[in-house]
C-alpha cells in the first residue's frame, strides 16, 4: 500500500512540475504573469491584476479598476491640489496612476494626462462603453443621502471623499464610486457635437440613451425617473472631453448615465478625476 501513495505523491509532483515548466515556457518574456511569478509577488490567479475587476462581455471582457484614481506611493503630489501638482507627477518616471481605497482621487488631471497616468501604470483609460458597462448596479438615488451612499450632494465629510468611503456607493460587478464624488474622464471626444459620427442632443435630463449609455435624447423641463434624473451637460461646438459619473455636487443630476462634455481635453479641474482601465 505505502508503495502505492508513495507512486501517487511522485506522479503529483511530477505533474505539477510539468504544469509549471509549460506555464512558465508560455510567460517566458513575462516572469510576473507565469504562475510561479504571481506565487512570488503575490499577484492574484486571474484575469486582472490587484484592486482591478474583471467584466464580462460578449467580445471577451477587460478589468477596470475597483477604485477611482490615485497617485502611486512614488510620486512627489500625493494630494493634487493644481494642474501643477499633476504636471509634476506625470513628468515623474517612477509616477503613475493606482487604485487604492482610503486615497484622495486624482484630481486637477487632464483627459491627456490621465491617459498618460494609466499608461504608466501599464493601462489606459476605459472607453465610454467600458465604463458604463463597469457602473451598473450603482445605487444611483434621487434625494436624501447618507454618507455610505455615493457622494452627489456633500453628503460626505470631505469634498472630494477618500475612495471607496461610501460602502452602498458600489457596482454590481464591485466598482467603487462610479457615481459622484469626481467626475471620470473616458476615452472619447466630441467634435462639434458629434461623437463617433452620431450626433448628440442639447444639454438637458436624459431621456433616452443607447446601449452603450450614451444619451440620445434629452428633456429640458423634467427629470426622468427611468433615468434617476441624470443629467447631461454638453456643449455643442469645438473639441471636447468625455467625462461620465457626476461630482460631489450634482445632486439628482450625477449617476451612471450623467456625462459631461463640456470641457475641452486640456482642461484640468477641481472635480474630475480617472480610473484606469486594462
Amino acid at each position: 500500500m505505502s508503495k502505492i501513495i508513495k507512486s501517487l505523491i511522485i506522479g503529483v509532483i511530477a505533474l505539477f512540475l510539468v504544469t509549471i515548466g509549460i506555464d512558465a515556457a508560455d510567460h517566458y518574456d513575462n516572469f510576473s504573469g507565469s504562475l510561479i511569478g504571481k506565487m512570488v509577488s503575490g499577484e492574484p490567479d486571474g484575469p486582472c491584476s490587484a484592486n482591478m475587476i474583471f467584466i464580462a462581455t460578449d467580445k471577451g471582457g477587460f478589468c477596470i479598476d475597483e477604485y477611482e484614481a490615485s497617485p502611486s506611493r512614488d510620486c512627489p503630489n500625493q494630494e493634487v491640489i493644481n494642474q501643477l501638482d499633476s504636471r509634476d507627477n506625470v513628468n515623474r518616471k517612477e509616477c503613475h496612476a493606482d487604485s487604492l481605497p482610503d486615497k484622495k482621487p486624482w484630481r486637477f488631471i487632464s483627459q491627456t494626462q490621465a491617459m498618460t497616468a494609466c499608461a504608466k501604470a501599464g493601462k489606459r483609460l476605459p472607453t465610454n462603453e467600458e465604463w458604463y458597462l463597469a457602473s451598473l448596479g450603482t445605487p444611483d438615488l434621487e434625494k436624501e443621502w447618507s454618507f455610505d451612499d455615493c457622494h452627489v450632494k456633500n453628503n460626505w465629510s470631505e469634498q472630494p471623499g477618500l475612495t471607496g468611503s461610501g460602502k452602498n456607493c458600489i457596482s454590481a460587478a464591485g466598482a467603487y464610486d462610479m457615481v459622484g464624488n469626481v467626475w471620470e474622464w473616458v476615452r472619447g471626444e466630441i467634435n462639434d457635437g458629434v461623437y463617433e459620427g452620431k450626433k448628440l442632443p442639447e444639454s438637458g435630463n436624459i431621456k433616452s440613451v443607447d446601449i452603450n449609455g450614451l444619451s440620445t435624447e434629452t428633456n429640458s423641463d423634467n427629470p426622468d425617473a427611468n433615468f434617476n434624473n441624470d443629467y447631461f451637460w454638453t456643449k455643442n461646438s469645438g473639441l471636447r472631453g468625455m467625462a461620465r459619473g457626476g461630482y460631489w455636487d450634482n445632486g439628482a443630476g450625477a449617476g451612471v448615465y450623467a456625462m459631461y462634455l463640456v470641457s475641452p481635453p486640456s482642461f484640468a479641474g477641481a472635480g474630475v478625476g480617472f480610473r484606469c482601465a486594462k
